[in-house]
C-alpha cells in the first residue's frame, strides 16, 4: 500500500507527547501519525519524520544519518534542538532537512514544515551565516588538499580531540553520549584520514594533517 506523500510521522521517547502532537497537527490539516520505532529502515519509509530531541543529541544524529542513507529523499525535521551553530551544522551534516528550536508555537511549527516540504532550509540569517562559511571553510579544504584529502566530520573532530588526549575507546563513548561501537567506527575512519594504523600514532598525525588545523594549532600551544 502507497504511503501518502504528505504524511508527517511523530517519533517521540513520550508516547504521549508524540500522540499530543500529532493530534495537533492534525488539527491543523496535516496527515500526522506516531510511529513508536527507532528503526531507521521502518522511518526511512515514510516521506516527513518529526522527531523529538529529548536528551543528548548524539543517538539523533546517528539516526538521521541512517534514515538519510536508506532513503535520500526523506525530509527529517528535529523538535526541540537548542539552536547553535554546532548543532545546526551537525544536522546539515547527517542530512536533516530543518529542525524546530524549544518552545515554539504550533504556528511556528508548521510554518517549518511548509518550508521543508518546499524544498527550504529555514534558519536564523547568524545560523545561515554559519552553515556558509562551514561550507567555505570545507571548500578551501579540499583545494588547498586536492581531491584525495577527506575532511573530518564534526563528530570526528571531537573524537580526535579526545584521542589526542589518551582516552580509551569506552572513555570517549562516554563523554560524548556515544556506543563505543560508534566511537570505534569513528576511530577507524579517523586513523584512515590521518594516513595512520594506530591510534598511537594519532599526535604526530595530527600535526602534520591539514585535515584538522584547529587540532594542529592546539598541540602545537601546548
Amino acid at each position: 500500500m502507497p504511503i501518502d506523500p504528505a504524511l508527517v510521522v511523530v517519533l517521540s521517547t513520550s508516547l504521549y507527547r508524540a500522540q499530543s502532537l500529532a493530534l495537533a497537527l492534525r488539527e491543523s490539516e496535516y496527515n500526522a501519525t506516531v510511529v513508536n520505532s527507532r528503526d531507521a529502515a521502518v522511518l526511512a519509509r515514510f516521506p516527513v519524520i518529526l522527531i523529538e530531541v529529548d536528551g543528548c543529541l548524539t543517538p539523533v544524529l546517528d539516526l538521521i544519518r541512517s534514515i538519510t542513507a536508506l532513503n535520500p529523499d526523506a525530509k527529517v525535521i528535529l523538535l526541540g534542538i537548542v539552536e547553535s551553530e554546532e548543532n545546526v551544522v551537525s544536522l546539515a551534516e547527517v542530512g536533516a532537512s530543518g529542525y524546530v528550536p524549544q518552545g515554539v508555537s504550533l504556528e511556528e511549527l508548521t510554518a517549518v514544515l511548509l518550508s521543508v516540504q518546499n524544498g527550504e532550509f529555514a534558519c536564523a540569517p547568524s545560523i545561515t551565516y554559519a552553515l556558509f562559511s562551514h561550507l567555505c571553510r570545507l571548500s578551501q579544504k579540499s583545494n588547498s588538499t586536492g581531491c584525495s584529502v577527506e575532511v573530518l566530520t564534526i563528530r570526528q573532530q571531537k573524537v580526535l580531540e579526545l584521542l589526542l588526549l589518551k582516552l580509551s575507546n569506552k572513555e570517549i563513548a562516554e563523554r560524548l553520549c556515544l556506543s563505543e561501537h560508534t566511537v570505534k567506527n569513528h576511530v577507524h575512519h579517523i586513523l584512515k584520514k590521518l594516513g595512520v594504523r594506530d591510534r598511537s600514532l594519532v599526535h604526530d598525525a595530527a600535526l602534520r594533517s591539514t585535515v584538522l588545523p584547529a587540532a594542529r594549532r592546539l598541540l602545537q600551544a601546548s
